[in-house]
């Protein structure tokens, strides 16, 4: 009898140490983990609105932070790269919505900051509707350039301000009243018509510019006896209109019909060239024809008009030429043209 209550006794103790916290503690031993209930298990979506908010990305801050270039925005989520943004520009403002999202701030579903930085006027963000999220940056003159990056923090925007006003309104801009015009260099090039002379001596005994004298008058330049080779003074005047060839006596006197007037006497620079011989053209510049009686200048002299041979002028750099011309009928023709200054000051020429 002793025995089973001694057993009985025993078996008690024990049932009581099982159920004692206090000696599970003393032997470190852990309790069993709760059981799931059937509550506790996510249900399935059954509809298109429990669909949404169980995929809705989920946005629980915003930051503003500047850079070199403007200012980063940053939407603080762990699923980034779940979202899908389309984006576009009215005006001075850049809009981006992200649809599938929702903004939940602990101050609440909206985040405005105004004048974040030089050429921005306002950063909005805030839920358009319950599943879209609205990203507003307002531009002070025109929409801002937007680029988006994915960190581990979450969605940043890169927001570069179009214009910056600060550094127009720290420089003075010049009116344009004050502002100096930048001065223009126009070059031209081109190529002198050398069988054109501008000035003339007969008609005024001056160098004047032909267009500024009444007369008419018509020179046969350098050039132009060169070209030719005109070694008669007879076979120069043939380039003037109104000017023929008279009797020349045998080809021994120069002779010419000026206007209907016979004219025998020419001009050497301006003087009366008394001889009658023929006319030597191997030092001679220019030949000027004065028609009409404007010729009276000149004192004696027929009212057709008058021919002036102009003589080369002596030139300061030395100048050294020689020319030997044979033709037909026994013709031989030299001549030698030296020009040059006779003292070192350039004062003297020949």
């Amino acid at each position: 009898m002793s025995n089973q209550l001694q057993k009985l006794a025993w078996m008690i103790g024990l049932a009581l140490v099982l159920v004692n916290p206090s000696v599970l503690a003393e032997n470190n031993q852990k309790p069993m983990s709760k059981i799931s209930q059937l509550s506790d298990i996510e249900k399935p979506a059954t509809s298109i609105q429990q669909w949404l908010a169980q995929s809705l990305v989920q946005v629980i801050g915003v930051k503003l932070q500047a850079t070199d270039k403007g200012i980063e925005v940053i939407l603080e989520t762990n699923q980034s790269d779940q979202l899908q943004l389309t984006n576009k520009s009215e005006g001075n403002s850049y809009i981006v919505e992200i649809p599938n999202a929702q903004l939940r701030l602990p101050s609440g579903n909206t985040f405005r900051q105004e004048k974040p930085t030089a050429g921005i006027t306002e950063v909005i963000v805030t839920n358009l509707d319950a599943n879209t999220i609205r990203v507003t940056v307002r531009g002070e003159t025109s929409a801002p350039q937007v680029e988006l990056f994915d960190d581990n923090e979450g969605l940043i925007f890169g927001v570069v301000p179009s214009v910056t006003t600060t550094e127009a309104q720290s420089e003075p801009q010049p009116s344009s009243e004050t502002q100096p015009e930048e001065p223009i260099e126009l070059v031209v090039t081109g190529e002198q018509d050398t069988y054109r002379v501008p000035e003339a001596t007969t008609g005024t005994r001056t160098d004047t510019p032909i267009r500024d004298i009444p007369q008419s008058i018509q020179v046969i330049p350098k050039q132009v006896l060169q070209d030719q080779q005109v070694i008669r003074l007879t076979d120069a005047i043939r380039n003037v209109s109104g000017v023929v060839e008279g009797d020349t006596f045998g080809g021994t006197v120069d002779n010419f019909n000026i206007r209907g007037f016979d004219f025998t006497s020419n001009f050497r620079d301006g003087f009366r060239d008394t001889g009658d011989s023929l006319r030597e053209l191997a030092n001679i510049e220019q030949i000027e024809v004065l028609k009409g009686p404007a010729s009276v200048l000149y004192g004696n002299a027929e009212p057709g008009g008058i021919i002036n041979l102009v003589t080369k002028k002596p030139l300061a750099a030395p100048y050294y030429s020689g020319d030997f011309s044979v033709g037909s009928f026994s013709y031989y023709l030299s001549a030698i043209d030296l020009s040059g200054p006779l003292d070192l000051d350039k004062t003297l020429l020949y």
